[in-house]
């Protein structure tokens, strides 16, 4: 039985407090699929995506719409940068935030 698994995410400009995660992790075992992780940054800002580990790269699908956004990690396991926007204009966000804390917790 898979439990879920929640942690917290530092403060960025735009969310000064209350940023956290929680992944609900894929019942199947044999499935590339993580499971579902959430991203609370606010009320107004809470995204579901699928996750997945391949290649090099944690995938996040949202569920909401099916885009999805890649963190590359470097040789060293180590998250180096995402494909979203967000990342591309201030070279931090949500997802690589993420992906640093599901390491930093022995998730990932």
């Amino acid at each position: 039985m898979c439990l879920p698994v929640a942690g917290s995410l530092p403060a960025s400009k735009t969310h000064k407090a209350g940023r956290r995660w929680a992944l609900l992790p894929s019942a199947d075992a044999t499935s590339p699929s993580l499971g579902t992780l959430t991203i609370v940054q606010s009320k107004r800002d809470t995204v579901s995506y699928g996750v997945a580990v391949e290649g090099g790269q944690v995938l996040f699908c949202k569920l909401s719409d099916g885009e999805v956004y890649g963190v590359t990690l470097d040789r060293s396991g180590r998250p180096v940068c995402c494909t979203c926007d967000g990342f591309h204009f201030v070279k931090r966000c949500k997802h690589l935030d993420t992906v640093k804390e599901l390491i930093a917790d022995g998730v990932l």
